[in-house]
Parts: structure tokens; C-alpha cells; sequence
């Protein structure tokens, strides 16, 4: 009968723990802050398993992801992490499921209000710290995968990716290709590592008043990453003007790079395109983007990037003009030679010409 309820309990577990995701925040056990987690890299079994372990108990929070992760919105909870050790980690899923590492976890899906959230976050960590005698009690808070953006328009997408080929297809919304995969950096300590991203999963659209914003998954050596293409619109035109890599925004140098076009007009540039914060840079090789397809399904014409003048373009002008200023002097010289009109001959008497000095 007992093996029963043990059998049920972790087939109740495992059915939870396939509706959640990373990235992760983890809390309230102790070094969590001397490990060290390579960038963009997930955390070894060892490690996570030496964290469940050292854990009296776990307890797993489920947020819906549309509530950004602040002091302003969850105040209780970020004192209570304030005062813990706490680690990050920016993988998709946990290697290693915590009810089998320790047998006092337990998963609560936080609902309603971002202060109701807040709250019981709060109240249910602190209950638990009571019920362990405040010791070594992990947090785990991570996000819900039945996450949908609310308010706003939401469609499938349909996502090829052939050879070295990008493309992102959402059918009648938003089309976006690239030449060659994208590149995401970072530089750590001096160091930069990086990575070309792969198409992972279907994207989604989603529309505000004045902004699109095209959402999915890239694959980056074993990790997904979750990227946001935000377009924003204004006069007529959509820009692009910034990239969202999980909280860390990625901008563009305005002054260097336009991405814009008219509304139902695509955007193509053959140069590298460059979104860059502090530390993380995404680069976009050969791009063509079109953020509004109004139910086509092709590119519309594009706006290149390189305009009316290009570097060929002007080294062939200033070719040009150098060759067209010698030929200029030559028919000059040309012009300016005189001939004699007189030749000498024995009947007549020997030309001389005077050469003045």
C-alpha cells in the first residue's frame, strides 16, 4: 500500500514538472554563490545534485512569465532572496528532477495578481523555513510553459531551417530570413565566447498598439534560449530597434544601422547587422525582414540597406574621374602640337629657327 502512494505521488510530480520551465532562480541553500556556472552553459549533475542534497526541502514556484522579475513587483519575495545566497541559471530545463534528489519537494503554481503571487510565494517560503526550523530550505522559482502573452494577438508560426539558412515563417504575419545563423556573444572576464543559434521551435506573434513582437526558441549548443525581435511602429514605418535576450536588452547603434521600411515593405541588408548591450552582442548576417506580410506569403519589395552609393559604387566614380582627367590632358597635348608649314627642299634656301632662351 505504501509503495502505492510513493508510485502515485511521483507520477503526480512528474506530470507537474513537465508544465514548467527555465530560466531558474535558485535560493536559500548555502554556497550557492562560490559555484561557478560557465556563461550560457548548463550546470553539471554533480553540482545540482550536491544543491538538492544539501536541501532540507525544495520547494518550486511556478510564475506565468508575462510579469517582469523585480523589487517593484514582487517586493516580499526579493527581500526574502536579498537576505539568501542565490544562483541563476539561464538553462531551459533542470538535468536532474528534484523529487528524485529529495523527497520533501513540493511545486506550487503561483495564480492571480502580482501582489497575490508575491504574496504567497512569500508566506508559503516562510511556512516552510517554519516547518524545517529554518534550515537550508531551496527556492526554485521558474516559468510556466502555458505562458501566452495576454492582450494580444497570438498566431502559430511554421519554422524551416535549411543548411546554413535561417528562416522564421508565421503564416500571413511576419517573415524573417538570414543568410547564415545568428551569432550570439558574450564576453565574460575579458573573454568572448561565441555561438551560432539554430531555429529551435515554432514562433509566435503577438501585437500591441504600437509595437510586434516576434517570440521563439533558438538552440545553442544543447541549451534553448528564448529570443524577442521587438518591432516598433511610427509613421508609417516599423523599426527595429532592439532584441530581447531572456531580461538583457539588446539595442542597435541608430547612428550606424537603420532597420525600418515603410508598413508592407521588407527590409534587406547583405552586411553584418549588430544588436549589442554591456556584455552580449547578437549579430544578423544577410537579413531580410518583414514584420507585417498582411496574409502574404512572400517578401514584399525591400529596402536595402547599402541606398543609392556604395563603396563599389564610389570607387568606381573616383576610377573614373582619374582616368577621364589623363585622358583630358592627353587630348589637351594633343590639340596643342604644331606642325610646320614650310619644309626645306634644294631650290630653296635652309629654314632656321630662332630658339629664344
Amino acid at each position: 500500500m505504501r509503495s502505492s502512494y510513493l508510485i502515485l505521488i511521483i507520477f503526480v510530480f512528474q506530470s507537474t514538472y513537465g508544465h514548467y520551465h527555465g530560466p531558474f532562480l535558485l535560493w536559500g541553500v548555502e554556497n550557492l554563490n562560490k559555484m561557478k556556472i560557465p556563461a550560457l552553459q548548463a550546470i553539471d549533475d554533480q553540482n545540482l545534485r550536491d544543491i538538492y542534497t544539501k536541501a532540507t526541502a525544495i520547494v518550486i514556484f511556478i510564475r506565468n512569465a508575462t510579469t517582469k522579475l523585480n523589487y517593484e513587483n514582487f517586493p516580499e519575495m526579493s527581500d526574502i532572496i536579498g537576505k539568501n545566497e542565490w544562483l541563476y541559471l539561464p538553462q531551459d530545463i533542470l538535468s536532474l528532477k528534484p523529487f528524485e534528489n529529495n523527497i520533501n519537494t513540493e511545486v506550487l503554481t503561483l495564480t492571480g495578481s502580482v501582489v497575490d503571487q508575491d504574496r504567497q510565494m512569500a508566506i508559503h517560503y516562510r511556512n516552510t523555513l517554519a516547518k524545517f526550523e529554518n534550515k537550508n530550505v531551496l527556492g526554485i522559482l521558474a516559468e510556466s510553459n502555458s505562458h501566452l502573452v495576454s492582450k494580444r494577438e497570438v498566431s502559430t508560426v511554421s519554422s524551416v531551417r535549411e543548411s546554413n539558412e535561417s528562416l522564421i515563417y508565421v503564416e500571413g504575419k511576419c517573415l524573417l530570413y538570414t543568410k547564415s545563423p545568428p551569432i550570439l556573444s558574450l564576453t565574460e572576464n575579458g573573454a568572448t565566447i561565441r555561438n551560432e543559434l539554430y531555429i529551435s521551435s515554432d514562433f509566435t506573434v503577438s501585437q500591441g498598439n504600437d509595437e510586434i513582437r516576434l517570440t521563439g526558441n533558438f538552440l545553442m549548443l544543447e541549451n534553448k534560449i528564448m529570443i524577442s525581435f521587438v518591432f516598433y511602429l511610427s509613421g508609417g514605418n516599423w523599426y527595429l530597434t532592439h532584441i530581447e535576450y531572456g531580461e538583457t536588452l539588446l539595442r542597435i547603434n541608430i547612428f550606424k544601422t537603420t532597420v525600418s521600411a515603410p508598413f508592407l515593405f521588407s527590409y534587406a541588408c547583405g552586411d553584418n547587422i549588430s544588436f549589442h548591450s554591456e556584455n552580449v552582442s547578437l549579430t544578423l548576417r544577410g537579413i531580410q525582414v518583414q514584420p507585417i506580410l498582411n496574409g502574404a506569403t512572400k517578401f514584399s519589395r525591400a529596402f536595402e540597406c547599402t541606398g543609392y552609393m556604395s563603396a563599389p559604387i564610389l570607387s568606381g566614380l573616383f576610377i573614373a574621374s582619374i582616368l577621364l582627367f589623363v585622358l583630358t590632358i592627353g587630348i589637351t597635348a594633343i590639340l596643342d602640337i604644331k606642325t610646320p608649314t614650310r619644309f626645306e627642299n634644294r631650290h630653296s634656301k635652309p629654314l632656321t629657327f630662332n630658339v629664344q632662351e
